[in-house]
C-alpha cells in the first residue's frame, strides 16, 4: 500500500486545487490510517488542510486540522509547532465565515491560538491581525481599529503573514473605515507589481472596485475588473467572483453571463456561508437584469437557480449570521451593498453618457 500512497502523492502534486485533489488526499488518509504510521496520517492531513483551504472548502479544514491538533498535543515534540501554528492562521481566517460556528467556539480558538503563540516563543502580531479580520466581519469597527493598532505596533516575526498579504489588509482596513485614498495608497505597491504572493494581487482586485467607483475612476475600475477575471481561478475566489459578477452585470452583460456560467457551480457547491451570501447577492442582481429581456439562451443550472431560490438562500444565510453574531450587522452590510450597487449604476451610466 505504500507504493499506492506514494503514487497518489505524486499525482496530487500536479493536480489543480479542487474536489478531485481533495478526493486523492482523502484516499491517502485512508491508506495512512490503515497501513502506515501516525506520522504519515498526520502529515497527509496537514496537506489536506492546505488543499481544502486552497479549494475553498474551509469546513473540511476543521476536521483534518482538529485531528492534527489532538495528535500534536499528545506528542508535542514529535511535530513542528511552527507548521501547526501557520495552518492555525488559515483556520482563524475561515471559521467566522461559517455561521454554524458559535461565537464562543470562535473565541476559544482565537484564545487557544494566542496561548500557543506565546508558549512557542512567538509574539502576537499574527493574533492581532486575525482579530482585525474577525472584527471587521462582525461590524465591530472600534474593536477592529484597536486590534489594528496592536497589529501595526507589534514587530514582524516568523509567524507573520508575508508582506504582500499584510499590505493587502492595510488597504482593506482603510476601505472599511471609508479612508479611500489611504486605502488606494496602501495597495499601490501591490497594483504596481512590487508585492506579490500566492493570493495577492488576486485578492486585491475585488477590494478596490467600489473605492475606484466612489473616487470616480471609472475607466480604471473597468480595466482592473477585466484583468482580475483573467487572473483568478478556482472556488476559493467565490467572494471575488461575486464582486465582478455584480460589476459586469451593470457594465458588460455579455461578460457577466460568461462569468456566471463559469462560477455558478462553485456557489452551489460551497459550504462557506459568508462566501455564498456575497456571491448569491451578485447572482440575484444578475438574474434580475437577465430577466428584463427575452433571451433564447438557457443559463447553466437554470432549473434550480431561480430568483425565489436565491432570495431564500440569502434570507436563510442572513438570519443564520445575525443569530450567531447577536446583531443585525449583516442586514446593514447588505443594505450598504445595495446602496453601492445603486451608486454604481448611476455612476457608470453618467460616465458613459458624457
Amino acid at each position: 500500500m505504500k507504493n499506492r500512497f506514494d503514487e497518489l502523492r505524486r499525482v496530487s502534486w500536479s493536480m489543480p486545487d479542487g474536489k478531485q485533489k481533495l478526493a486523492v488526499l482523502e484516499e491517502m488518509i485512508r491508506i495512512a490510517d490503515l497501513y502506515m504510521t501516525e506520522e504519515d496520517s498526520y502529515h497527509v492531513r496537514m496537506d489536506y488542510t492546505s488543499a481544502a483551504m486552497d479549494a475553498g472548502f474551509s469546513e473540511k479544514m476543521l476536521i483534518s486540522f482538529s485531528w492534527c491538533v489532538a495528535k500534536f498535543d499528545k506528542n508535542p515534540g514529535r511535530y513542528s509547532h511552527f507548521n501547526l501554528l501557520w495552518h492555525y492562521k488559515w483556520i482563524l481566517d475561515g471559521i467566522w465565515k461559517m455561521p454554524e460556528m458559535t461565537f464562543d467556539q470562535i473565541e476559544r480558538m482565537f484564545e487557544d491560538f494566542k496561548e500557543r503563540c506565546t508558549r512557542h516563543g512567538h509574539n502576537l502580531r499574527a493574533y492581532h491581525q486575525k482579530r482585525v479580520n474577525l472584527y471587521i466581519s462582525l461590524g465591530m469597527f472600534q474593536e477592529a481599529a484597536e486590534s489594528y493598532k496592536l497589529w501595526r505596533s507589534t514587530p514582524r516575526d516568523s509567524l507573520a503573514d508575508c508582506q504582500a498579504c499584510e499590505q493587502n489588509l492595510f488597504g482593506e482596513f482603510s476601505f472599511k473605515m471609508n479612508h479611500l485614498k489611504r486605502g488606494m495608497q496602501a495597495v499601490k505597491p501591490i497594483l504596481e507589481g512590487r508585492m506579490v504572493c500566492g493570493s495577492v494581487p488576486q485578492n486585491t482586485y475585488s477590494l478596490i472596485i467600489i473605492p475606484l467607483m466612489k473616487l470616480k475612476e471609472y475607466d480604471r475600475a473597468v480595466a482592473i475588473a477585466k484583468k482580475a477575471v483573467r487572473e483568478i481561478e478556482g472556488p476559493q475566489y467565490l467572494e471575488e467572483y461575486g464582486v465582478f459578477l455584480e460589476f459586469f452585470t451593470i457594465t458588460d452583460m455579455t461578460r457577466a453571463t460568461k462569468l456566471y456560467e463559469q462560477t455558478i457551480r462553485y456557489g452551489m457547491e460551497s459550504k462557506i456561508g459568508w462566501s455564498r451570501l456575497q456571491y448569491f447577492y451578485a447572482v440575484r442582481l444578475f438574474l434580475n437584469e437577465w430577466g428584463k429581456t427575452k433571451r433564447r439562451k438557457r443559463l447553466a443550472e437554470s432549473d434550480r437557480v431561480t430568483l425565489p431560490w436565491i432570495d431564500h438562500e440569502i434570507a436563510k444565510l442572513t438570519e443564520a449570521f445575525n443569530r450567531r453574531n447577536g446583531s443585525l450587522y449583516v442586514n446593514e452590510f447588505l443594505a450598504e451593498k445595495q446602496k453601492h450597487t445603486e451608486r454604481l449604476v448611476a455612476a457608470y451610466w453618467n460616465s458613459t453618457s458624457q
